[in-house]
């Protein structure tokens, strides 16, 4: 997956070069939304023995919202940067199972991020008012804290996000289309490594998909 990001990238790269000399659009800020699934492989170091443990398995479901800014360079291409909140349901007790008394039972489980990134949006029919593009991104996440709901206590907080790493690499992949101030898009991302452990006795890896769809309320000239 790495060597595909690799090559959309040097193909953006060289597609900027060769663009027409035509007026390009301005700058612009807006807000975006999006939904879709999270799906997680666990691993553990040779020395574990984790039994029928669930090592492949998704979240119920995973939402965000925040902000993008879209700069371009020419006429098909340009730069982005985005940044929000995301929040995504998973099954209790499958990202990570803590020690815990037979008398507790965990009906919910909620985990809590922040994430962002940038790269470049290329426009493939940049002179039509409905402008298709693909796009490609480098960023990362951060985890903030985990929240289980359990049926006798409520909700409890686990800050320390069971132990595992807080910031992960993460790249992405979308193809969408863009109307005026609106865009609708498909997102692919992937982890570009295991988040481990403290202990470093098992980790955790994501790829995720979702539909995106923003809308831009601040705008600049153009040249």
């Amino acid at each position: 997956m790495k060597k595909y990001f690799t090559i959309l990238a040097a193909a953006l790269v060289s597609l900027s070069f060769s663009a027409k000399a035509q007026k390009v659009a301005g700058w612009e800020i807006g807000i975006q939304g999006e939904f879709g699934r999270d799906w997680y492989h666990k691993s553990y170091a040779p020395e574990v023995i984790y039994g029928d443990e669930i090592l492949n398995f998704s979240s119920n479901r995973s939402w965000g919202a925040g902000f993008y800014f879209e700069k371009p360079l020419n006429t098909r291409l340009s730069l982005l940067a985005q940044g929000g909140y995301a929040q995504k349901k998973i099954h209790p007790q499958l990202f990570y199972y803590p020690s815990q008394t037979a008398a507790q039972s965990y009906t919910r489980e909620l985990h809590h991020r922040v994430e962002a990134d940038a790269g470049m949006r290329l426009y493939l029919n940049p002179e039509s008012r409905l402008k298709f593009f693909v796009e490609g991104k480098l960023g990362g996440n951060i985890f903030l804290s985990i929240v289980q709901h359990e049926t006798t206590y409520g909700d409890i907080v686990v800050k320390d996000v069971f132990g595992f790493q807080r910031v992960a690499p993460v790249a992405s992949a979308s193809a969408g289309l863009k109307w005026s101030r609106l865009t609708i898009s498909a997102e692919y991302r992937d982890d570009l490594m295991v988040s481990k452990r403290s202990d470093e006795m098992s980790g955790v890896a994501g790829k995720g998909l979702f539909g995106k769809v923003g809308f831009a309320f601040l705008g600049g000239k153009g040249r």
